[in-house]
């Protein structure tokens, strides 16, 4: 008995040390709990700071993605309008060029057609002359001789 004795109170020395030194670490870690609540604290009010912030930003972030947005899609729509009217011009002046390159043939087919009257009209007065030479000569023409000149 004093065997179980003896060893009874070897385990309690041991539990009280062992008591001992968590009640020690218990207060270690109570004094740091008081230690460090306020750094929770303000750790939190700052966090809590940074995430108002943070929406700011987002706020503005967005409100000026929102702005450029509109932004884009006015000047979207600006081009699109002068691109639009600038086609339309386009096909104006293509019409215009049409118009006056018809123009331009018609021109061409009136003076090609002056030039072989032109052709025509210089060799008028070689037959006028020799129309008087015959006219000179027999007093008349007949129709034969007119034909052969104007050929």
């Amino acid at each position: 008995m004093s065997e179980e004795k003896n060893k009874i109170s070897t385990e309690l020395d041991l539990l009280k040390k062992d008591k001992s030194e968590l009640e020690m670490k218990y207060s270690e870690a109570e004094e740091k709990l008081k230690e460090l609540e306020p750094k929770v604290g303000s750790l939190k009010e700052e966090y809590e700071q940074r995430e108002r912030e943070l929406e700011s930003v987002k706020k503005d972030l967005q409100q000026t993605i929102s702005d450029k947005y509109v932004e884009i899609e006015s000047l979207k729509d600006e081009l699109t309008g002068q691109l639009d009217n600038k086609e339309s011009e386009l096909v104006s002046a293509k019409n215009k060029i049409e118009e006056k390159n018809k123009e331009v043939e018609a021109i061409k087919l009136k003076l090609k057609s002056l030039e072989d009257f032109i052709e025509e009209s210089k060799g008028a007065p070689q037959v006028i002359e020799k129309i008087r030479e015959i006219l000179a000569h027999k007093g008349f023409l007949s129709d034969k001789e007119f034909e052969d000149l104007l050929q």
